[in-house]
């Protein structure tokens, strides 16, 4: 089964904004809970802009497809957008999902009554709906687009057994709404898991001062390929070059998804494993190390050296396979000089603009 996900015409538009034009200086709004009802919250439209891109570069890495919305396509395919190189490979593919729509009406319907939150989210969508069915226009755009749209994306996935990558926007209202995607899907565990373990590293070298203790966190391949890169108009062609490095990854994470999709317990937990063996080499590297065994630190070449007291076993596996690609990731950046060379990329040194791109990648370690 290719390891394929569905993906939102409205991402590619907005990457494919980014490219031509260049970082939008204006807000976008996300739609938040607050109060029990719903309230938009101006958010950095550039800052969307990149989240989108950097969600699209990891996907064109390791997912074996991207299928959109054949529909939609219209609103980024007109353009001379970069990701038409991936499409001319077949990796973002276009798909009739309204070919059969009928099959889509129920689960959206359905899942918009868990998106619906609250009397004000659930009124607006009716205002929606009642006046889309009187002119083929609705009263509240960005939640039609965010919600109503998100549903139906929500739909496909569930439909046709896709995971699913949505738009930012799309992504935060699902969260500050309550509405949660399923837990099966292979990539988003591994790249949680990437995030996690490269902020561990980054605790350990900072320190976690409580005021000094906010660190760049970008995700790893998407910094990977900003560290490669010349100009922003290398990223597609460098991610599509990046496939044949990463195929034994992006082999292992289908394997990994087959396992989570059919709910094979056994060989999710061989994988599982595989990452908690990672976490155990990451800690050992650092000097964490587990409860009673304590580890010392030694100099050496790269970051650090790992101490006799770590386990001979584990430290060995770390070194093949992909395991020893995790780590690599886990130990290539700490991110920092990476997110200034991308905002000069896009000529946004030292301005506004490239403030709120830094801090919205800036985690708390």
């Amino acid at each position: 089964m290719a390891q394929g996900v569905v993906s939102d015409n409205w991402s590619l538009q907005d990457i494919t904004n980014l490219f031509s034009r260049g970082m939008d200086d204006s807000n976008a709004d996300e739609i938040i809970i607050k109060e029990q009802t719903h309230v938009y919250n101006p958010v950095s439209f550039a800052s969307i802009q990149t989240e989108a891109l950097f969600d699209f570069l990891t996907d064109l890495v390791l997912r074996d497809e991207i299928l959109v919305e054949e529909k939609f396509e219209h609103s980024w395919i007109n353009s001379n957008s970069p990701i038409l190189k991936a499409k001319e490979l077949g990796v973002v593919r276009s798909y009739p999902f309204l070919s059969d729509s009928i099959k889509l009406v129920a689960p959206r319907e359905r899942i918009l009554e868990h998106m619906c939150s609250t009397e004000s989210l659930r009124l607006a969508h009716k205002e929606n709906v009642d006046s889309w069915g009187k002119n083929k226009q609705v009263k509240h755009g960005l939640l039609s687009a965010t919600m109503w749209g998100g549903a139906g994306m929500c739909a496909r996935s569930f439909v046709y057994e896709k995971s699913y990558t949505p738009h930012p926007l799309r992504k935060r209202f699902f969260v500050n709404s309550g509405f949660m995607l399923p837990a099966g899907d292979a990539l988003h565990q591994v790249t949680s898991f990437l995030n996690d373990e490269q902020m561990k590293v980054s605790k350990k070298i900072y320190g976690a001062d409580s005021l000094y203790s906010l660190f760049v966190n970008l995700p790893a391949i998407p910094l990977r390929i900003i560290q490669e890169a010349s100009s922003i108009n290398q990223f597609v062609d460098l991610a599509l070059e990046l496939r044949d490095d990463f195929s034994k990854l992006r082999e292992w994470l289908k394997q990994f998804q087959n396992a989570l999709t059919d709910d094979d317990i056994k060989k999710i937990n061989k994988y599982r494993k595989e990452l908690d063996s990672v976490a155990q080499y990451v800690n050992a590297k650092i000097g964490l190390g587990a409860s009673g065994k304590p580890v010392t630190m030694e100099a050496g070449v790269g970051i650090f050296k790992i101490a006799t007291q770590s386990n001979p076993i584990n430290i060995l596996k770390n070194q093949f396979g992909i395991r020893a690609t995790l780590n690599k990731l886990i130990f290539g950046s700490n991110g920092k000089p990476e997110i200034k060379k991308y905002i000069r990329m896009f000529e946004q040194s030292n301005t506004a603009v490239g403030y709120e791109i830094e801090k919205h990648f800036t985690k708390k370690a």
